[in-house]
């Protein structure tokens, strides 16, 4: 800092004059390191503060002194950056998280600076932030951007929410339908029934433009039917299902590039609740089921280049609402179902080298309408499912021992739920049926064998879809609620 000073003679008469260029003056400073002083040419003095201190400015005019003490005081420090804290942060739907503010000053302090300061989100429809810096989950998404404001300095912290968010809906409401992931991103959602009637419509959903359109019919209305992606020609083949009268041989394939469905062959018998499983080979194995009258043991393989359905060897028990799993050793494990009297513990293993079946270890409980999830050390996650003794209960396959072992309670029991393996490893199990409809999820960690509940959905529902996106998002996807089908959908963001 700089100033200009001046000397004033003060005269015996009272008369003060000011000292001017015509006037001898000799200045200095007591302490040249605190300020400096520099006579200029118009008999005043250029003083420079160079650091805080004291220091006696002295001009000496005609063998007379005059002094002035200059007192330096350190500016006031400057607020140079603001760091929150945490820099990056997770918390459920619902959940908080608090932010604090750190500010450094010009002189190497620090101060919390978290009340003081103006707090604001980049997207209030995901996170809130308070003027206090505590941020809530609204919605699954982000990450999104909160900022601490304080003068003309701001800070960043970035919040991301693991929950659910909309999807929109569809035009028309759905349950037991089937939901098919393309080539292109997009997912195929076909059929169903919208309460007793069956539905031929079938919908697309865009995860770019979070948006739904229509897209060419099914030949047949059907639910509880099957669906299955066919990489080699980008389509997706529908099985079986159920009219509302008859239990439907007829397969249909959809091809996108021509938003059509075509014939593909009839198989030996109509069922629905089966199974549809991708061989290595390429071929598609279809199981068991019901035709309305019993269970169903029988098992065909479709083979895609020639649309030809071909027998294969039967299981050894007749099951519908069971899961098939191909494992990394190209067979398949189906594993609990119903057999029309009640819940199955059984297993078996479809071997397609040799058309064979052989039997599996007994499950530690009875399963039917689970979920199965193929996990990836290689063992299989079983889910719930209605149960004569543990509707709660999850267990674990190991193939390379052909052994069944307990994976814990889940923390609600229920049936008619999907289980989505996530990038991460752990597995997203959603909605279903419990004690009640259920909106609520949770998820299962092989790394610790162990559930914990996440983030539940808007809307409870039942036999729904669940697909996995290439953003690692799920998408979720109408069901009913005990009432009435849902056109609704839910992306869940981990």
């Amino acid at each position: 800092m700089k100033t200009t000073a001046k000397a004033q003679r003060v005269h015996d008469d009272g008369r003060v004059v000011d000292l001017d260029a015509s006037t001898s003056q000799q200045w200095a400073s007591s302490a040249p390191q605190v300020a400096s002083v520099e006579p200029q040419p118009d008999g005043t003095v250029k003083v420079t503060a160079l650091q805080p201190g004291s220091a006696l400015i002295t001009v000496n005019v005609d063998e007379v002194l005059g002094e002035a003490t200059l007192e330096i005081t350190p500016p006031p420090p400057v607020l140079t950056s603001i760091t929150l804290t945490p820099a990056t942060a997770s918390v459920l739907q619902g959940s908080t998280q608090q932010f604090t503010a750190q500010g450094s000053y010009s002189d190497g302090t620090t101060a919390d600076v978290t009340s003081s300061a103006t707090w604001t989100t980049s997207n209030t429809a995901i996170a809130t932030v308070s003027s206090t810096g505590l941020g809530t989950g609204v919605a699954g998404g982000g990450p999104v951007t909160l900022t601490a404001t304080l003068g003309d300095v701001s800070g960043t912290a970035q919040l991301s929410v693991t929950g659910w968010t909309s999807a929109g809906s569809m035009s028309t409401s759905r349950d037991n339908h089937t939901a098919t992931r393309l080539d292109s991103g997009r997912v195929l959602i076909a059929g169903g029934r919208n309460g007793t009637t069956p539905l031929s419509s079938v919908e697309s959903y865009d995860p770019a433009t979070n948006s739904w359109s229509p897209v060419g019919a099914l030949s047949n209305g059907r639910f509880a039917h099957a669906a299955l992606f066919i990489p080699e020609h980008g389509s997706v083949l529908v099985t079986g299902g159920y009219n509302g009268t008859t239990p439907l041989r007829r397969a249909e394939v959809y091809d996108p590039a021509t938003d059509a469905w075509y014939y593909a062959g009839d198989m030996a018998m109509g069922r629905y609740h089966h199974t549809i499983t991708r061989l290595p080979s390429g071929n598609v194995l279809v199981t068991g089921g019901t035709d309305g009258n019993k269970a169903l043991a029988t098992v065909e393989v479709f083979e895609p280049f020639t649309s030809i359905w071909f027998p294969a060897s039967p299981m050894s028990t007749a099951r519908f609402h069971h899961t098939a799993t191909l494992l990394p050793s190209g067979k398949v494990l189906v594993s609990g179902g119903s057999n029309g009297s009640g819940s199955l513990s059984s297993a078996e293993v479809y071997d397609p080298a040799t058309d064979s079946w052989a039997p599996a270890a007994t499950l530690v409980t009875s399963h039917s309408l689970h979920a199965a999830t193929l996990l990836p050390s290689g063992k299989v996650l079983i889910s719930g499912g209605q149960s004569l003794t543990e509707p709660s209960s999850s267990e674990l396959y190991d193939p390379d021992t052909n052994s069944w072992s307990a994976a814990g309670a889940m923390v609600e029991g229920r049936s008619r739920h999907t289980a989505t393996l996530l990038a991460s490893g752990q597995v997203l199990v959603a909605g279903g049926d419990g004690s009640s409809d259920d909106n609520t999820a949770e998820l299962y960690d092989p790394a610790t064998s162990s559930w914990s509940a996440t983030a539940s959905m808007a809307a409870p529902r039942g036999a729904h879809t669940a697909t996995l996106l290439p953003s690692g998002r799920v998408l979720v996807v109408g069901g009913e609620d005990g009432t009435r089908p849902l056109a609704t959908a839910e992306l869940y963001v981990p």
